[in-house]
Parts: structure tokens; C-alpha cells; sequence
């Protein structure tokens, strides 16, 4: 008898047997198929991405106002509560020059200060003249006399000047190039000194936004900004930092740092100072560097390291050295070639997509999910 028929008959003597021998092999299948199905599940969900080049950006941004370069409240400098606007020579958005006239006020009591000075300065001077004539000798007394009256009339002469200074403030003159702005008065009103007349500001504008101290730490004078304006339909242009805060403005325990930024305001004609802008400023750009997604890079005391998944499956760990990050993307200055696979740690992103601190050459993500080593998920093979 061969030996299957001697094993089929030990079984119909033996039918305890005969289920023991089922249930051990059912039991081991079942095992075999969940251990098959776990590490093939397990492979399955590890995550790669593509080392690749990109661009790299880090930026802050900020909110703020545009703002006159400088401007000048025109006022009444001439005593008195109420003085009256006896012409006004231009309108509210006017450009105007440095010394062109903007408004006259009533000087009559300026007009007739200057005349008594120059009476007083004519006086003056006669007096001069007979006193060198009646004390012409070189003694004390004469000298004293004569010098007495060119005191009186360098005293009278700078009267004078004085008189004719204050009738000019009655000439409201534009301090500067620039345009004019709230202009609020017409020939016939009166003004005191405390009210202004008109404004002045410069046709050059710039950008003021707050940036908190952790943000502010890593701008500096010289990066370059981009300004978005929403009253514009969301126009941009671009522009420098030109100066930030020393010391920080401190509200409700936040600190800011006011930070400036320059640019060429007069490539957009609508633009008004108070006008509100975002602005992104760049404090670090690389391009075209090999980069990998933050998520594939590990950190130790002894350096950084990569786990690079070979083309049979296998995985390698890959010491590497980083250079600038981003919030989703890391520059790797040597250790690994463009075109290789690296792991990614299964909590963090693994896009390298363009982002507003990160932009990709190829503007699409180099993160995929692979099968490592196994089989795939599904039943036993047939037995």
C-alpha cells in the first residue's frame, strides 16, 4: 500500500486524529495569511518622496497703510484768533512747487509795521548824520555819542527785517515739491494759527506694517517685499525695507516692531496715502537647489540623516547636510542626488509644492505611497 493509502486509513481508524489534523492545518493557514497580510499592509503604507531641485523661499508677511514720505500742516504763523483769507490760489490734489503760492492772508498790520520800520530806520539814520557832524572830535564823550546812534540804527534796521519777515507768513508757500491735500478754507474765511490751511505731502510714498518680535528677528533693512493693495482690485509691485524698528512697541504684552518699505509708488496712479497693503517680505531665497520635504529628514546630536528606499525595496539610512528650510521643505547641500526616493516620517507633510515660504521649479508634489517588499493585501494563496 503506498503511503497516501496508508495515511487515508490510519485516519478512518483514527477520526480524532483526522480533526486534529484539520484544525492544525486551517489554524496554520490563518496564521500564515495574517502575518502576510500585516507586513504587506505595513509596507504598503510607508511614505516616499523624490529628491528633486526647487526654489526656496522664506518670507514673513504684515498688514499696514501707505503713507506720504513727508508732509506739512500749512498754518496762520501770524498772531491773532481771527485773520482772514484774502485768496486762495489752488485746489485740493494740485501739484504744486517749492515756493508756489497756495494762500494769501489779510496783512494790513503787517503792511503798516514795515512802513513804521522803515520810518523809524530813515530816522534813524538822519540822527546818525547830525551826530557825527555835532560830536566829530576824537574825544571820549564824542565817541561815546556816535556810537550810541549806530546802535539806534542797526537797532532800527533789524526792526525792519523783523517787519518784513512777519508780512511774508501772510504768503502761505508750499514748503515743498508735492501736492496738496486737504485744503479746507476759501477767500473770506478767517483762520486762527492753530488751524491749517492745507497740507502738503510728497508725491513719494511708502508702506508701514507691524511685524511680530519673532518675525521681526529675521527682517533686515535690504530684503525685498512684495505689496498687495486690495483697493487697487489687488494690484502689486515690489519693494525694499527700508528701515525697521530699534525697539519694539509693546500693547496688551505683544511686541511689534513698526518695519517701513520703500517702493515706486508712481507705477500706480490710483494710490492714495491710508490706503491699506499686505505686504510679504523675503528674508531668505535659494533656487534651483536639491531639496527634500522636511518630513524625510531626521536630527540628532551627531547631524541629520535620511532613509533612502533603494530600487529592490531595500531602505539605507544617508547622512546628509542641510542648509536653508521652509515650513515644508529642507535644502540638502550634499548627500543625496536629484531622482532618489527618501522615506518620510508618517506624522509630517511631504509636499514639496509651492507654498507662500516655499516654491517648487516643478510646481508639482514629489510625494507617493509604495508598496515595500510582500505581498499585497488579499486572501491565502490556494492551497
Amino acid at each position: 500500500m503506498n503511503p497516501l493509502g496508508r495515511t487515508w486509513s490510519f485516519f478512518r481508524k483514527h477520526p480524532y486524529w483526522a480533526v486534529l489534523a484539520v484544525f492544525a492545518v486551517a489554524g496554520g493557514g490563518y496564521f500564515w495569511y495574517r502575518q502576510s497580510n500585516s507586513a504587506a499592509n505595513q509596507s504598503a503604507s510607508i511614505r516616499t518622496s523624490t529628491v528633486e531641485r526647487t526654489d526656496l523661499r522664506v518670507s514673513v508677511t504684515g498688514s499696514g497703510q501707505v503713507y506720504a514720505r513727508e508732509e506739512v500742516a500749512l498754518k496762520a504763523p501770524a498772531a491773532g484768533d481771527a485773520i482772514e483769507v484774502t485768496g486762495v490760489s489752488v485746489k485740493n490734489d494740485q501739484k504744486v512747487k517749492k515756493g508756489d503760492l497756495i494762500a494769501t492772508l489779510d496783512a494790513s498790520d503787517a503792511v503798516k509795521a514795515v512802513r513804521d520800520a522803515e520810518l523809524s530806520l530813515r530816522s534813524a539814520e538822519i540822527k546818525m548824520k547830525q551826530t557825527k557832524n555835532l560830536y566829530d572830535n576824537e574825544t571820549e564823550d564824542d565817541k561815546l555819542n556816535r556810537q550810541n546812534q549806530e546802535i539806534s540804527v542797526t537797532e532800527a534796521r533789524n526792526r525792519l527785517a523783523d517787519a518784513r519777515e512777519d508780512l511774508a507768513d501772510y504768503r502761505i508757500e508750499a514748503p515743498f515739491d508735492g501736492i496738496v491735500t486737504g485744503l479746507s478754507v476759501a477767500a473770506g474765511d478767517s483762520v486762527s494759527r492753530d488751524d491749517a490751511i492745507a497740507s502738503v505731502i510728497t508725491e513719494e510714498l511708502y508702506a508701514k506694517v507691524s511685524l511680530n518680535e519673532v518675525d521681526a528677528a529675521g527682517v533686515e533693512a535690504g530684503d525685498s517685499a512684495t505689496l498687495t493693495f486690495d483697493a487697487l482690485d489687488g494690484a502689486t509691485t515690489v519693494g525694499t525695507v527700508s528701515k525697521i524698528d530699534t525697539i519694539g512697541t509693546v500693547s496688551q504684552n505683544v511686541v511689534t516692531y513698526n518695519t517701513e518699505i520703500a517702493f515706486d509708488s508712481s507705477l500706480l496712479e490710483r494710490l492714495k496715502p491710508g490706503m491699506s497693503v499686505d505686504v510679504e517680505i523675503v528674508t531668505a531665497e535659494k533656487t534651483d537647489v536639491v531639496a527634500v520635504p522636511i518630513a524625510a529628514v531626521r536630527t540628532s546630536s551627531s547631524g541629520s540623516s535620511v532613509t533612502v528606499l533603494g530600487s529592490d525595496g531595500s531602505t539605507r539610512n544617508v547622512n546628509v547636510e542641510t542648509g536653508l528650510s521652509t515650513d515644508t521643505s529642507i535644502e540638502i547641500v550634499s548627500g543625496l542626488s536629484v531622482g532618489q526616493e527618501v522615506v518620510l516620517k508618517s506624522s509630517s507633510s511631504s509636499s514639496l509644492s509651492s507654498s507662500s515660504s516655499s516654491t517648487s521649479s516643478s510646481g508639482q508634489s514629489g510625494t507617493s505611497f509604495m508598496q515595500v517588499g510582500g505581498p499585497g493585501a488579499g486572501g491565502p494563496p490556494g492551497m
